[in-house]
């Protein structure tokens, strides 16, 4: 069956394009994951959870996504009265733990 598909929602909108990069140093991995997005207007940026905002109160990210390959196996009628539409909320760690679970990151 292969790896399964994954849409990706950043503050509500579709995001056509992530990354999954890491740091590197003479090309082995070093430090974490993290996600970067791409939006037509400013191009690719990293998002994170925005833990450490200088005001508590300034807008964070509202990262979701969906399992493609698994909403499609849901029948039309449970779709449909779905309120979330196979959208799950999480964090950027959570993400990464995901499509890693799922086999699209591998370690080196």
């Amino acid at each position: 069956m292969g790896e399964p598909k994954f849409r990706f929602r950043l503050n509500g909108e579709i995001i056509q394009a992530i990354r999954i990069e890491y740091g590197a140093s003479d090309g082995n991995s070093v430090g974490k994951f993290w996600i970067a997005v791409r939006d037509e207007d400013i191009g690719w940026f990293a998002i994170d959870d925005n833990e450490n905002l200088w005001d508590k109160d300034l807008p964070k990210f509202v990262l979701e996504y969906r399992n493609e390959t698994a909403w499609s196996l849901i029948p039309v009628i449970e779709r449909q009265s779905s309120k979330d539409k196979g959208w799950t909320k999480v964090t950027t760690q959570e993400l990464l733990d995901v499509l890693e679970s799922a086999g699209i990151i591998k370690h080196k």
